[in-house]
Parts: C-alpha cells; structure tokens; sequence
C-alpha cells in the first residue's frame, strides 16, 4: 500500500537521511573519501538539501515512494522465496487444519484466518460456496490468533474441534455467533454441532494445539503476510484481504498468475 500524501511526512527524518545519503554520495565520487569534507563543506551541503525541498517538496514525497515501491519489491521477493521452500507445508493437511471441497483437486487454497476479524467472516461464506461449486477446488484453513485474548481463545476451540471432525462446522459457529466467546458459550456452541463440549474444552488445553496456533502465526509471518484473511493460491500466489467468489474464480482460471503477491 502506497502511502498518502499527509502520512509520508511521517517519514520525514528517514527520507532526509536518503536525501542527505545521495547527496553525499554524489559528491563524494569527486573526491577521496567522505572524511575529505570539511566541517564547512558538510553543513553547507545540508544547507543545500534543506533549501531544496522547501522550493521543491516533491523531491521528498518522490525518495518516499521510491524507498516504499523497494521495500514492496523486496518484500515480494521473500515472499516467493519462501513460498516455494514452505510449499509442502503449505498443502499439507495438518491434524489441526480444516479442509473442504475435493481432497484430490488440482487446485488448493490456503486461508489464514482469525475468527475474530470481520473481513475474515465476510469471505468465510465465499469460500464455502467455491469449495462447493469447483471440484477441482480444495480449500484448507489455518486459524491464526492474531487479535488479542478473545481471538486465541476461539482458535483454540476451532482447531481443537478438529480432533471431533468439528473443525469447520465450529469454525462457522463461532465466526458467525453474535454472543460473547466464553468457555461456557463454547461448550454450548459444540454441542449444538453435535460435538463433546466437554471433550473440546479439554482439548483446547493441548500442548498440541498451543504449538499449532504457534506454527501458524509463524508461518504467516515467514510469508510476510501482516493481516488477515490471507489466502496462497497454489502455493505461489498470496492475495492479501477479503475477496469476492467471481475474484477468486477469476484468479483459478488465470494459470499465468504464478509470481506470490504480497502487500
């Protein structure tokens, strides 16, 4: 995300150390060293730089963008990276994920996703519905408590469900309750899934299901991914945020779409 006008002065002592960096630099190919300035020379220079973006501030505005569409490249790039080295994790089903639509499919989706997060509830049907319409379509789920408390609490629950063949059926409970998540609420919420909710309160407490939650919120940083929801479309694309059912439908038949994307 490109910053607006008003927050990239924010960056003001970062983009006159960039500035003052090349102005240095430029001159400095004239002589031996940068120690060769003398204490004159220095402060005159700054003077210059000082002077030149008060008559023209858009040279601070362009070394801002400039600097930012690097950190974005750069970014993308690790995220390839690691994209191809997490490939098998990525796809791979673990005891405390969810899956839907065909086992078998060509095509896998990978969702990072926090229960508490809205944007995260608005594509959760999208999704459903996909795995649903598209056989060639399987769509895996990694719950990653990045809210708070209340956030891990309910991961907790969901992936823990999985131990019941519960995952998704305690996922969507949970996602689209409208009450307070407690341990009671839980409890309750199970057994209107026909799960153990005694069972499931106990399970939460597995040191299995701690080092899950652990597992992927470390993977999701690894992608370079700072939100959710996040899906990885084949283990080599990364769409960042909420999407429609027509996007995602578009994205599967662009095979082209193969370089990881990342905001």
């Amino acid at each position: 995300m490109i910053l607006s006008p008003l927050k990239r002065y924010f960056y003001l002592p970062l983009s006159l150390t960039l500035l003052s960096g090349v102005a240095f630099t430029s001159l400095s190919a004239h002589a031996q060293n940068a120690n060769s300035f003398s204490p004159e020379q220095r402060k005159e220079i700054v003077s210059i730089v000082r002077d030149a973006l008060k008559k023209d501030p858009t040279i601070l505005e362009d070394a801002v963008v400039s600097a930012q569409k690097a950190r974005i490249q750069q970014k993308a790039e690790s995220a390839t990276k690691t994209l191809a080295d997490k490939k098998n994790v990525l796809n791979n089903v673990l005891p405390t994920d969810g899956i839907i639509g065909n086992p078998n499919a060509k095509n896998t989706i990978v969702e990072f996703f926090d229960p508490r997060c809205p944007y995260c509830k608005k594509v959760l049907p999208e999704l459903i519905q996909l795995a649903k319409d598209d056989k060639n379509v399987k769509i895996i789920f990694k719950v990653v408590p990045i809210l708070g408390k209340d956030s891990e609490l309910q991961s907790r629950a969901i992936a823990a469900a999985a131990r019941q063949n519960g995952y998704v059926l305690m996922m969507k409970a949970i996602m689209d309750s409208k009450e307070e998540i407690t341990e009671d609420t839980i409890k309750t919420i199970a057994k209107q899934q026909k799960l153990d909710g005694d069972r499931l309160v106990q399970d939460m407490k597995a040191a299995s299901v701690t080092q899950a939650l652990e597992d992927n919120v470390k993977l999701l940083r690894d992608l370079g991914i700072d939100g959710t929801p996040a899906l990885v479309i084949n283990a080599s694309k990364i769409i960042p945020g909420a999407v429609s059912y027509d996007t995602l439908k578009t994205i599967l038949k662009d095979k082209s779409a193969a370089p990881a994307e990342s905001n």
